[in-house]
């Protein structure tokens, strides 16, 4: 059990669900109604970017500066890390591991979303290690289902709450859950 300084436990709220459920559109109505309430929301978005219906990439929109940063593309150069048909833009995960890094004074780091790179050490994982064991922020993280298990052992005894995209009435408890503990 971790204790933030006033002595609250640090939660990790995790959202879970297979590809396309609808992860990052519930995350966005989350950080909305946690930013009316007055919540300091630091992180990103994982938006897909289309094409003639078509998905080349996905953005990452940075929830502080909201603005948005792309991130992964169909093409890209063959040093590139490549996640299945994707590639990582170098530049760009440098920028989503200054996002994490800076979120030690927010309410609280959303992270959308947690894959087989960070599983094994890379992608956001160095940036997300650094933070996500310090006493200081409450974590809302999206990992999908095919790796929440292995994810889970990585976070070992931590305090985790998982929400599944499936769950009919997700949205309400997971502001609850989050209201709750910051």
């Amino acid at each position: 059990m971790l204790l933030c300084p006033l002595g609250k436990i640090v939660m990790i709220f995790l959202l879970t669900g297979p590809i396309h459920s609808g992860k990052t559109t519930l995350l966005r109505e989350v950080v909305q109604e946690l930013k009316r309430e007055n919540l300091n929301v630091h992180g990103f978005l994982s938006e897909v970017i289309l094409k003639s219906d078509r998905i080349i990439g996905y953005d990452l929109f940075d929830l502080k500066e909201e603005k948005a940063i792309p991130f992964i593309r169909r093409e890209g150069e063959k040093e590139w890390d490549q996640i299945g048909s994707f590639y990582l833009i170098p530049k760009s995960l440098a920028e989503a591991s200054k996002i994490i890094l800076r979120s030690r004074d927010a309410d609280l780091l959303v992270v959308d979303e947690v894959g087989p790179l960070e599983l094994g050490g890379k992608g956001l994982w160095p940036a997300l290690e650094q933070v996500i064991f310090q006493p200081r922020v409450h974590y809302l993280l999206v990992a999908r289902t095919n790796i929440l298990e292995d994810f889970l052992k990585v976070l070992g005894k931590r305090d985790v709450k998982v929400f599944d995209i499936r769950d009919k009435d997700v949205l309400p408890q997971i502001l609850d859950g989050i209201k709750k503990s910051v």
